[in-house]
């Protein structure tokens, strides 16, 4: 736990983080993969909370791992779905989703491209954001790249970042080795334009310390220091 974030436990695919901001005011940062459901519901029961206990879900971006339990929550649990606008366009089916492109030569990266690309992530998106937005007591900031709509949430008053995909604290595609990173090449719809997303974060002096990201344990203190010196090292 780190002040209101909880990341649930027992979920392998990618990151699920609860924001506790007391009752009525409880929301999912991404829903994980449908096929780890019952890890999603028994990893939020393990923080001392029920499903009936959520007031909605925040998407950092479209992809399956992230967003491929918002719909059931949805229609199962009435929570409102928060995303982007571009994403949210693509995931209500009104705008195509575009292709992932293997580009690292990693088999087994490309096998999860290919993956993501042939499946279907549908639904309806309650609330559209916008950059410059606030919700849930988070800022909503823009980072286009990883997929046209991706995310950050800055939550200012703990200096607490959730970054989704666009800046990852571990190594994909097997996210074993616990580390600060870039965008994989594989999954990100322009890499280019995520880095200089990232970039631009950054010149801008936003300040957080701590980095809840998609992929990976949370790195706590130092996490803005680490990602300046990612982009200096790039």
């Amino acid at each position: 736990m780190l002040g209101p974030f909880h990341r649930l436990r027992g979920l392998f695919a990618s990151n699920v983080f609860l924001l506790d901001g007391g009752r009525g005011d409880r929301w999912l940062v991404d829903t994980g993969h449908r096929l780890e459901r019952a890890m999603l519901m028994a990893g939020l029961r393990a923080t001392g909370f029920s499903p009936r206990d959520l007031t909605g879900v925040l998407l950092t971006h479209r992809h399956s791992d992230h967003a491929g339990n918002a719909a059931y929550l949805r229609r199962e649990l009435g929570l409102r779905v928060h995303a982007h606008a571009l994403d949210a366009a693509v995931l209500a089916g009104q705008a195509p989703k575009p292709p992932l492109v293997a580009r690292s030569g990693d088999p087994l990266a490309r096998l999860f491209a290919a993956l993501e690309n042939t499946t279907r992530t549908r639904v309806p998106v309650d609330v559209a954001l916008e950059a410059g937005v606030s919700v849930a007591g988070l800022e909503v900031h823009h980072v286009p790249g990883h997929t046209e709509g991706s995310v950050f949430y800055r939550h200012a008053a703990t200096g607490v970042l959730l970054s989704g995909d666009t800046l990852l604290a571990a190594v994909p595609p097997l996210t074993i080795e616990q580390r600060i990173c870039l965008p994989h090449p594989d999954y990100a719809v322009d890499l280019d334009r995520a880095i200089a997303s990232l970039r631009a974060f950054h010149a801008a002096g936003y300040p957080y310390r701590h980095l809840l990201a998609g992929h990976g344990r949370p790195i706590l203190g130092d996490a803005r220091e680490q990602a300046l010196a990612l982009l200096a090292a790039g």
